[in-house]
């Protein structure tokens, strides 16, 4: 039984799908039909680009494998995050400032595509302004410094402010951190909701959707054409959304990712004045570690904890319990409190942890590789593949310069391969905390 059969066709268990806003209903592909895009993956990527390109009036169809916003998109964190896994002088000692700076336009113009579509569709998914990056150790302080003068040096639009030990109480009722960074321009929301606002809103566009359809075949050319177990899709283009999710369907990416896990609980409603006293500007928090912590309100007052994210190779057997450990780490107040929900789920990480926006074989495009930090870079990158199919190849072509690797091994080793690296990163933090 494939992963996609195990779910029965439904959301995974999680606070998210509890608290969902209604749910999706769209049927099986059981024919053979035809459009200008066809559009693989109904998370973030696949529909921003199936949103934009209905937008300009192009017939679209998107084939979703389980239900609308059943991956990383409906399970992740909900921070709302600007900037890339490589900062902008980086990005510009390796490209040059034009390329630089369009990344830098794009991240931010990522964060307002939600916002804004949130406005225009009328999607109501609890988004809320405010993000602290948490420092821990001293090496960390030095990081946020540096962050928030390359904002400045490159334009970040909001106010951030950085914070001493004593300003970190205004934000986290907790004695872990020694310092952060207060950004006003970015914040969180309640994923799931979206996904499924989106969902809703490419449909009344006219988006044709199908959910419970995965795709096991893909012929590329001049007219490619994608199959399900009962149908099939002509079209003109095609884009490849579904990340780690694809398989044998598009094996050459797959040695491009390394598929890892991610865990998130969500505690019993902790009532309005406990949870204001801990997270008193309602902030969504993230730390400095490699292997890190982050966490939130939702919008009835739980704590949602997420961690143990990136660099592990095997899943916790008690979701619930070890992830209890850590976040009484953070706040041992609450002590008393009970875990409600817990869940995982599976984000792609790239080498280089930069996205990997391309064409995969002739008129089939695909992005992927968001590694861990997809909400925003998912719905820029959506919008620049609807672009490129659109004929309009400024940004698509930026993006090109940004080379990507197959992981050592291809997909036999790069399990190993990754754990050894990982190892790294834990000494990494260990060795932060020691100076």
């Amino acid at each position: 039984m494939n992963i996609f059969e195990q779910a029965q066709g439904q959301h995974i268990n999680s606070y998210y799908a509890a608290s969902a806003n209604g749910a999706t209903d769209f049927p099986a592909l059981s024919e053979h039909i035809e459009a200008e895009v066809c559009v693989v993956g109904g998370g973030y990527a696949g529909m921003s680009a199936a949103i934009e390109l209905a937008e300009q009036g192009h017939s679209v169809v998107l084939l979703e494998a389980v239900k609308m916003g059943w991956a990383a998109s409906g399970r992740n964190g909900g921070q709302i995050i600007g900037g890339w896994n490589a900062g902008y002088d980086d990005l510009a000692n390796s490209f040059g400032r034009d390329t630089a700076t369009l990344f830098a336009e794009m991240s931010e113009e990522g964060k307002q595509i939600i916002y804004q579509r949130a406005e225009k569709y009328g999607i109501e998914a609890d988004i809320k302004k405010g993000y602290v990056t948490a420092a821990m150790y001293k090496p960390h302080l030095a990081d946020v410094q540096h962050y928030a003068e390359e904002l400045e040096q490159w334009g970040y639009p909001h106010k951030v402010t950085v914070l001493s030990q004593q300003d970190m109480q205004q934000h986290v009722a907790s004695d872990r951190y020694i310092g952060g960074l207060f950004d006003e321009g970015s914040g969180h929301f309640h994923p799931l909701n979206y996904a499924l606002g989106e969902a809703k809103a490419a449909a009344s566009l006219g988006v044709r959707i199908f959910e419970h359809s995965p795709v096991i075949k893909v012929d590329a050319g001049d007219e490619p054409k994608l199959y399900t177990e009962q149908g099939s899709v002509k079209a003109k283009q095609v884009i490849l959304a579904g990340n780690c999710y694809l398989g044998k369907t598009a094996p050459k990416l797959q040695k491009k990712i390394m598929p890892a896990s991610t865990f998130i609980i969500a505690t019993e409603p902790l009532g309005a004045e406990r949870a204001k006293q801990l997270l008193p500007t309602d902030a969504a928090v993230c730390d400095l570690r490699h292997i890190l912590d982050y966490f939130r309100l939702s919008a009835d007052g739980r704590l949602l904890f997420g961690g143990k994210t990136i660099y592990r190779g095997v899943d916790p057997k008690n979701i619930a319990k070890v992830m209890r450990k850590d976040m009484l780490k953070v706040f041992p107040q609450l002590a008393d409190v009970k875990i409600d929900y817990a869940w995982g789920g599976h984000i792609d990480l790239s080498v280089n942890r930069m996205p990997y926006v391309g064409e995969y074989e002739a008129n089939v495009y695909f992005a992927q590789g968001f590694s861990g930090h997809g909400v925003v870079p998912a719905h820029i990158a959506g919008r620049v593949l609807a672009e490129k199919v659109m004929g309009r190849t400024e940004r698509y072509d930026a993006w090109q310069q940004i080379k990507h690797y197959s992981f050592p091994g291809g997909t036999l080793l790069r399990k190993p391969g990754f754990l050894l690296g990982s190892s790294f990163f834990y000494l990494q933090d260990i060795w932060a905390s020691l100076r």
